[in-house]
């Protein structure tokens, strides 16, 4: 009998064992699981020795109290094993070598299905009772059974269809009947969704199995967002298209690859009907991407004049609309501007009057580094970020000016210019600058000074912020005021 008192020793060195090997990993691992039988067991054998030693064996009720404590000490040795080997498959062997995670649901049948083999076993080898005999006496209790949980069973069956097909998995973004969202767990009876309002939603296992699934970006998929849009007769579809392509191309959530497409869907009462396909990866976040590209659109449609019409149905006199920029405010803003400030009043009055006026959304980009530059831009109001190689520069907001090596040359620009927030831009055309202006000198030179400047702080920062010499800034300035008085035909 000395085995049975070397069992509470055994299953109280097992717990340190568990908890050397794995229990100060996140979660504990197998000690955690195993900590509440393997504490059961080291009790039992520990009263089943007790009951066995010889100062308390001889007792009346000794016999069956050990019958009964052996009874519960196998039972529960069963869960402790059942445990085990769960955890041996499915988190050792599946998990960290294979790198597969089975939904729950799986795991849970597996460990059913054990623990009734367990069970089985105790009634045949210890109660000593026939299984076969067992499984016949309880065959039309089991039809009963069947038939009052059959929609229990039904849900049961169906959710482990659904898992070995493998039709869609855990993180799986899905929409079933009227109702979307990712899938969170697999359970016996149902499985639920995670909506994009962060709603758990419950839905039973038959349910899914019943109705059509959509899977969002099944297999890595990218996922397609169709965006409508409507414009005014008076907008061509080429001009239309050019625009949305141009706006979708600065959203980063958009995908280039497969590129978006605009296609001409109708031609409504009011309006001609687009649809705008563009592909994500993130389905989550289809709300939010598909907003930012309405907002840009809708920036870009502004900027170039493309009406976004009204539905007209009813017949009302509308007052006439003045300046969406009054010229008298305009004027004001760009007589403030350090080298506008040098024209004749003249030709500042002709100047301001060919002025107009362009609003760009944030992130939105307004030159490009290497683009032939045609515009002179006065900032309203917003804020400017210049770019170098895709570097922050510098930051313009209003008053600030940039564009003016177009009015020297045409060269391309050398930096690219991105809107912080919404900015209020006022532009002039080189061609309307050179046709008006008379270049005086003293304009000439305050243009040179600052194109001359600008270009020496890019150099700068191209070369680790190298100081400029005095010297040479002076002549790269004289030099560009002669080339600028030669491009108005001025006098040097």
């Amino acid at each position: 009998m000395n085995w049975q008192f070397a069992l509470p020793v055994l299953f109280l060195l097992l717990p340190a064992a568990l908890f050397v090997v794995g229990g100060r990993k996140k979660g504990g691992g197998l000690f955690r699981q195993a900590l509440p039988q393997l504490l059961l067991l080291f009790l039992l054998s520990g009263a089943i020795s007790l009951f066995s030693s010889s100062w308390l064996r001889d007792l009346a009720y000794a016999p069956r109290l050990r019958f009964f404590l052996w009874l519960l000490f196998w039972f529960f040795l069963v869960v402790l094993a059942v445990k085990m080997v769960a955890y041996l498959v499915f988190d050792v062997l599946v998990l960290k070598r294979q790198g597969v995670r089975y939904p729950k649901l799986i795991k849970d049948v597996v460990v059913f299905i054990l623990f009734v083999v367990g069970v089985l076993l105790i009634l045949k080898y210890y109660l000593g009772q026939p299984i076969s005999g067992l499984l016949a006496s309880t065959a039309v209790l089991t039809v009963v059974v069947g038939f009052a949980l059959q929609d229990v069973l039904g849900n049961l069956f169906s959710g482990i269809i659904l898992n070995f097909e493998d039709s869609f998995k855990i993180g799986d973004w899905v929409r079933i009947g009227e109702r979307q969202g990712r899938v969170e767990q697999f359970g016996w009876r149902s499985f639920k969704l995670r909506t994009i309002d962060r709603e758990l939603i419950v839905i039973p296992n038959q349910s899914a199995s019943k109705a059509e699934v959509l899977i969002y970006g099944a297999g890595g998929q990218p996922v397609a967002l169709r965006i409508k849009v409507g414009t005014g007769y008076g907008d061509s579809p080429d001009r239309v298209e050019a625009a949305v392509l141009g706006a979708l191309a600065a959203v980063p959530d958009v995908r280039r690859e497969p590129a978006p497409v605009v296609q001409l869907t109708g031609f409504g009462d009011f309006a001609m009907n687009y649809d705008v396909k563009i592909w994500i990866d993130d389905y989550e976040r289809h709300n939010l991407i598909a907003s930012d590209a309405r907002r840009r659109i809708w920036y870009a449609f502004r900027r170039q004049g493309i009406e976004i019409p009204f539905p007209k149905r009813d017949v009302y006199m509308k007052p006439e609309r003045g300046e969406e920029f009054p010229r008298a405010e305009l004027a004001a803003a760009l007589r403030r501007n350090v080298v506008l400030a040098e024209l004749a009043a003249d030709d500042f009055q002709a100047l301001a009057a060919a002025a107009a006026h362009r609003v760009f959304g944030a992130n939105e980009t307004v030159i490009r580094e290497g683009e032939a530059g045609d515009h002179f831009y006065h900032i309203q109001s917003g804020s400017m970020s210049v770019l170098k190689h895709g570097r922050f520069v510098a930051r313009l907001g209003p008053g600030d000016f940039f564009g003016e090596i177009s009015l020297v040359t045409g060269e391309p620009t050398n930096a690219t210019i991105v809107a912080e927030r919404e900015s209020v831009v006022l532009t002039i055309s080189s061609a309307r600058f050179q046709q008006v202006v008379n270049m005086n000198e003293a304009m000439a030179q305050k243009l040179a000074e600052v194109i001359t400047r600008r270009q020496e702080d890019t150099k700068a920062f191209s070369e680790k912020h190298r100081a400029a010499d005095a010297v040479v800034l002076r002549k790269e300035s004289d030099n560009l005021l002669k080339r600028i008085l030669k491009y108005f035909g001025g006098k040097a």
